[in-house]
């Protein structure tokens, strides 16, 4: 009988956006709030965003970039086609938010707060969660460069069908964090894996990388 896995898998509730209303992107500034409504081909170049409060809301085919969402908070808001170079949105708050079919250049989520997170089917740069806050995450079908999670602290984070070239866990705090779906090229700061579940393939294919972070050689005998 196999072994029963003792590593719980995130608990993701979906949007619940209700019903929406069509409304114009040109709308969307600083501090305000939106409930319920959906945006469509909405172009948020050099916007400020400061502080915006989306709640039940549909973004479809939103361009961003340059844009700045610091402290923004997203409620039961789903994203899908977004073409962003960058999204720079430090200490924001995103509960039961979900990014599909995406592009992302780099994603500045730095001190933010992910709680019922979903971000699948899309091609990420730079992934920047560092001193974030994440419980319950969820992964799928991407591919990222490269993931930062230095000095965070996560809770119950998988990963569907995913690669990384670099993932970074310098002081990151992790419990339940289940990366047996992730294809990992190189990783940084080893010491931050604690808490951490891989699977025996990605130990052997590691192995180089944990001797060298323990100081150990490799060498046959002659």
């Amino acid at each position: 009988m196999a072994a029963r896995s003792t590593t719980h898998p995130p608990r993701i509730d979906a949007p619940d956006l209700g019903v929406l209303t069509d409304a114009d992107g040109d709308e969307l500034l600083a501090h305000g709030i939106f409930e319920s409504v959906r945006y469509t081909d909405t172009d948020l170049t050099g916007r400020d965003l400061t502080g915006i409060v989306l709640s039940e809301c549909s973004l479809v085919t939103p361009i961003v970039a340059d844009s700045d969402l610091t402290s923004a908070r997203l409620r039961d808001t789903l994203v899908e086609r977004m073409q962003a170079p960058n999204l720079f949105a430090p200490r924001s708050s995103l509960h039961r938010v979900h990014i599909r079919d995406s592009r992302i250049g780099a994603l500045d989520l730095f001190d933010a707060d992910l709680r019922s997170v979903t971000i699948a089917d899309s091609k990420l740069g730079l992934v920047n969660l560092r001193a974030a806050a994440g419980r319950d995450v969820l992964f799928r079908g991407c591919i990222v460069d490269e993931l930062d999670l230095g000095g965070g602290t996560f809770t119950r984070v998988a990963f569907e069908d995913c690669s990384v070239g670099v993932l970074d866990v310098d002081r990151a705090t992790l419990d339940q964090v289940d990366l047996r779906g992730l294809r990992i090229a190189t990783i940084r700061n080893m010491g931050g894996m604690k808490g951490a579940t891989i699977d025996a393939h990605q130990a052997v294919a590691l192995a180089g990388q944990f001797a060298a972070h323990l100081g150990l050689r490799i060498e046959d005998l002659p």
